[in-house]
């Protein structure tokens, strides 16, 4: 008698899912230890202790680009002549970086305007595969050379060969000259 292979709905067609306890807090990482806060601290009211803390963070002090904002756009005179020299190279060095900046920008912005292109490429002149395909291939004639430089020799871009005999040959197999290959002479 043939033994019918039993299918129980009622298990699942996958692995069932690992139930396990939630992990402790302290393996998460978010048990604290006791609190560090110096005597010093301790004895500082909330408002000052906050103040204390922001000033350590820095929240209100300016950024260097603000400070160099800030700056005054006056150019003192200089006294000697290396410090004439050194005021030409930092104002050409800052205005060769602002005028690259803005070209920069230019080019971006003109990238954005314009948009794609691909509507604007010129579509194909024929529908002859051909045509279409000779189009887009480049050879030269010229010095015996049948191919662009680019291209390597092969038998693919070489022309027929001939033998003694002023025949084109047609080979199988190795062209070594050594008479392993076989050769098929019309």
């Amino acid at each position: 008698m043939p033994h019918a292979q039993q299918i129980h709905t009622g298990d699942p067609a996958y692995a069932s899912p690992v139930i396990r306890a939630p992990s402790p807090a302290s393996s998460v990482g978010t048990a604290y230890g006791p609190d560090e806060t110096s005597l010093s601290d301790m004895e500082l009211s909330q408002d000052a202790f906050e103040k204390k803390c922001l000033e350590a963070l820095k929240l209100d002090w300016q950024k260097e680009e603000e400070i160099r904002a800030d700056r005054t756009p006056l150019i003192q005179k200089p006294k000697t002549q290396a410090e004439e020299i050194i005021l030409y190279e930092n104002i050409v060095r800052n205005l060769r970086r602002r005028v690259q900046q803005l070209e920069d920008d230019e080019l971006f912005e003109q990238t954005l305007l314009r948009g794609s292109q691909v509507a604007l490429e010129q579509q194909p002149s024929s529908n002859d595969m051909d045509a279409l395909m000779k189009s887009l291939m480049t050879t030269t004639l010229s010095n015996g050379s049948n191919t662009a430089p680019n291209i390597s020799n092969g038998p693919w871009n070489s022309g027929p060969r001939y033998n003694n005999e002023g025949m084109s040959r047609m080979t199988a197999g190795k062209q070594n000259g050594k008479g392993k290959g076989r050769s098929f002479k019309p």
